[in-house]
């Protein structure tokens, strides 16, 4: 009788799991964990403790290739330092070409301030200032039928409405790849296939303008690259540019 129920017990317990769906848990095959690894490769990056669990002093053979997990792990770590290496040195390469471009930026700015006259302004302008940038052209036009006699071979004339054709409402316009207009490069025109456009306003006795950088490479200006410095140029040449003007020289 004992034996009975026992045996009526063990029944009920299989046919409980039976109905409910639930069974023992399969085995975890090496395929299984092969394949999990390989969707999680960070798993023992970045638990480096369990390798020195799972074999201490030991290399896995297969196939006759020796595969040994911590000298793994090793050269990873020293793949991202030296990574980490190189970013920090690009970083800095950098920071010190920036300093130096806003450092010689200072400089133009300075000569601009002190040029004495059209003829002085005229070569900081064709001269000094492509130099300093590493650009190939740099011109300054203004929306005008009328220019001082002794500027017109550094200031260029623009039609009416030609700024807001250039600009539209933005106050820098970056242009990757062009082919440069006479209209602003002058003579230099050939040799733009790329550049970075400041509007400048009207006021204080000079009519709308526009300054322009440009480079014969093109891509050497790309979209979003910055202009502050460009644009503190533009307004300090045309700053200079305005005290002779209104000279009427």
């Amino acid at each position: 009788m004992a034996d009975h129920v026992k045996f009526g017990a063990k029944d009920a317990a299989k046919d409980a799991t039976k109905d409910s769906g639930v069974g023992p848990k399969p085995d975890i095959r090496e395929a299984d964990v092969i394949a999990y690894l390989r969707r999680n490769p960070r798993v023992l990056l970045n638990n480096p403790d369990l390798l020195t669990a799972l074999a201490p002093d030991q290399r896995f053979e297969t196939d006759a290739v020796v595969v040994d997990m911590q000298r793994f792990v090793v050269d990873r770590l020293r793949k991202q330092v030296d990574d980490l290496k190189a970013t920090s040195a690009s970083l800095v390469t950098t920071t010190r070409s920036n300093m130096s471009l806003v450092e010689r930026t200072l400089e133009c700015a300075l000569a601009l301030l002190y040029s004495r006259d059209f003829t002085e302004l005229a070569q900081i302008l064709h001269d000094d200032l492509p130099e300093h940038l590493g650009v190939d052209a740099i011109s300054i036009a203004f929306e005008t039928d009328s220019l001082p006699v002794k500027a017109s071979h550094i200031i260029h004339a623009l039609h009416v409405s030609s700024v807001n054709a250039l600009m539209g409402e933005r106050s820098t316009v970056i242009r990757s790849a062009i082919e440069g207009e006479t209209a602003l490069y002058g003579s230099a025109a050939g040799l733009v296939r790329s550049d970075a456009l400041v509007a400048l306003p009207e006021g204080e006795g000079l009519p709308a303008g526009v300054f322009a950088v440009g480079c014969r490479t093109p891509g050497h200006f790309e979209e979003g690259q910055g202009t502050e410095l460009i644009a503190f140029l533009a307004h300090m040449t045309r700053y200079a540019v305005g005290r002779w003007w209104t000279l009427k020289l």
